[in-house]
């Protein structure tokens, strides 16, 4: 357990940091927006891709753990839509859409990427890229198109959006550049090698600490019910279920482990802006964003101490 602290605590002390940066006024308005902009499109992606760029991509990714991954964030997601009806009978489309994306997608890039290569190094990428994938790619685009679509009162116009929030993606980007370099064999030149091991240096403590200012921001208002369903849904129902389904699919211990973990990961942040966007349920997915992080520093640890046995 030492060893887990010796991971955890300085990630979330650094969020802690970020936390009281902005409690204490420390940083002025528009600050947290642009510690955000740098370390979601330029810090992250440049982890993400340098790194795949320097791994056989053969190895690292297994067919099993992808379609585990799929059908359980699929699992997860539905029970988020569904759920809801429990705790708010009267909820409508838009709100039953981002209830299935709260209950199904974590803060992987901000809490799960840092804390992952620091834990397993680069036997988290595989994972990553995996989990990554459905989430930017299956999940968030079907969350926006019945968003879109309970706005539109249907249409087309939430498959476009979702498919041009997907190109545009860093995440997807840096996995395509990442991925092409690889599979290439072309690999990184010396320069570029140097610029996004200095950039991706940058990534974890940036985004930690913009994690915690982003939740010093935030205020449990509203919706206990509602916000404590969904947080249980992804701290437990989600990691428990990929468990399950990882052991059916065969996928080996290690890599299950990895990637249970990485669905142990808090609501991710981005839910928040994407329910405000819609105006469906604002407050209770800001209160399930905070508490799910918060709880998650137990929780987190408690999977991660677990994940590391498996290695072995």
């Amino acid at each position: 357990m030492a060893e887990v602290l010796l991971i955890t605590l300085p990630f979330f002390a650094v969020c802690g940091l970020g936390f009281l940066a902005v409690r204490m006024g420390m940083l002025g308005d528009g600050a947290v927006s642009s510690l955000n902009v740098f370390a979601f499109y330029f810090a992250m992606p440049a982890l993400v891709g340098g790194a795949l760029a320097r791994q056989n991509i053969a190895d690292i990714v297994d067919a099993r753990l992808f379609a585990a991954w799929l059908a359980t964030g699929l699992a997860i997601f539905a029970m988020g839509y569904i759920a809801i009806r429990f705790v708010r009978p009267d909820a409508l489309p838009a709100e039953r859409a981002i209830s299935g994306q709260a209950a199904s997608v974590g803060n992987i890039g901000f809490l799960g990427l840092p804390l992952g290569i620091e834990a397993f190094g680069d036997a988290t990428l595989g994972p990553l890229v995996v989990a990554l994938l459905v989430d930017l790619v299956v999940l968030i685009p079907l969350s926006l198109g019945l968003l879109e679509s309970a706005k539109s009162g249907g249409g087309a116009a939430g498959a476009v959006g979702a498919l041009k929030g997907v190109v545009l993606n860093p995440f997807i980007l840096a996995i395509f550049c990442g991925v092409t370099l690889s599979l290439s064999g072309i690999g990184l030149p010396d320069w570029l090698e140097r610029f996004t091991g200095f950039l991706g240096g940058a990534a974890s403590p940036a985004a930690l600490f913009a994690l915690g200012a982003s939740l010093a921001a935030r205020q449990a208002a509203g919706a206990p019910a509602a916000s404590a369903l969904l947080s249980a849904i992804k701290l437990f129902a989600h990691p428990a279920l990929l468990m399950l389904v990882c052991w059916l699919a065969g996928v080996p211990a290690g890599p299950a482990a990895i990637a249970v973990f990485i669905a142990a990961m808090p609501v991710a942040g981005n839910v928040f802006v994407i329910a405000e966007r819609y105006g469906a349920l604002v407050r209770p997915i800001s209160t399930a964003v905070l508490i799910s992080t918060v709880i998650s520093v137990a929780t987190v640890s408690a999977f991660l101490a677990w994940a590391l046995l498996q290695q072995g």
